[in-house]
């Protein structure tokens, strides 16, 4: 089993602050999208995802990581995982989430994450999906596999608690914008180019739209990102501004926002007065995917002043 922090795969990345909500949608008494230590009411720790509802659990792994199991009822390896799965997420007490998804009926969620085995787990960590493992597992390897999940949820700031209560009332559905739903449909299609200009032109219409700012800064990332060797990004050395924004928009990509930050960082005391200003503004559009109460962004905001100031 390698260590999945080494892979990334943004197929199923979406833009977090537009997702919209049905019935199976959590409703905490502060925002699901920025982690707290309050304890968050979910009707349940494991469900059946669709591709109706997986904006919902893209939501929840803000808060905590969402681990969703890949299965096939008709395969005994598969129900075997699953069962194994679901007894160790809820011994965790609510600190991890469990999204099962029927690959037999569930088909573009399956191509959305681009399973190739059956039984498959990947892991969503603030909306991006990491690759965990393939086949049947050990309790013990799972244990480790799960630690390690959290540990690395934990260090981008995604370590609320679920609790499972019965007080939910019918949840109103809100619909996306127009413009903001093609953007969102855009990106599910993995056609980035065209969600970047569908939310260029929803700022266009409005300029104070946080959403479509934030929405922009994500599919930007995802159309820059898109083929590249994460491997060999991730492993980079900033020397100069190329390879200073793509160590960078890789690691912000799987999650390791305080390192992407910090790679750009760390290129100022060496660019000149222009390299300086298109490293402030490639931040600046970063900082836009992070929730603002984040505090990788804090530090990075606090950093980037004394740099420039």
């Amino acid at each position: 089993m390698s260590d999945f922090m080494s892979r990334a795969n943004l197929a199923g990345a979406v833009d977090l602050s537009s997702l919209k909500r049905n019935d199976q949608t959590v409703q905490p008494s502060n925002s699901v999208g920025h982690p707290s230590a309050t304890a968050i009411n979910v009707p349940d720790l494991v469900a059946l995802g669709t591709e109706e509802n997986l904006k919902n659990f893209v939501t929840i792994s803000n808060s905590v990581p969402v681990l969703v199991d890949f299965f096939a009822a008709d395969l005994e390896a598969s129900s075997v995982l699953s069962e194994k799965l679901e007894r160790l997420v809820r011994a965790l007490s609510g600190k991890m989430f469990l999204l099962r998804v029927d690959t037999q009926t569930a088909l573009q969620v399956a191509k959305a994450f681009a399973i190739k085995e059956v039984p498959s787990v990947v892991a969503l960590v603030k909306g991006q999906p990491i690759p965990i493992f393939e086949g049947d597992q050990t309790d013990e390897a799972i244990r480790t596999v799960l630690d390690r999940l959290l540990q690395v949820a934990a260090e981008n700031g995604v370590s609320s608690t679920l609790q499972v209560s019965n007080d939910f009332s019918e949840a109103q559905v809100a619909e996306l914008p127009p413009r903001h739903k093609a953007a969102y449909d855009a990106i599910d299609a993995g056609n980035y180019a065209e969600a970047v200009q569908q939310y260029q032109a929803a700022l266009n219409d409005n300029p104070a739209d946080s959403m479509a700012a934030a929405g922009l800064a994500q599919a930007k990332l995802l159309l820059r990102t898109d083929g590249i060797d994460f491997d060999r990004a991730l492993q980079l050395t900033p020397v100069d501004f190329e390879s200073a924004i793509t160590k960078a928009d890789a690691c912000v990509a799987v999650g390791q926002s305080a390192e992407g930050y910090q790679a750009i960082l760390s290129r100022f005391k060496d660019a000149n007065q222009d390299e300086r200003e298109k490293l402030r503004r490639h931040l600046l559009e970063l900082f836009e995917i992070s929730p603002p109460d984040a505090p990788e962004l804090s530090h990075a905001r606090r950093s980037l002043a004394a740099l420039l100031y």
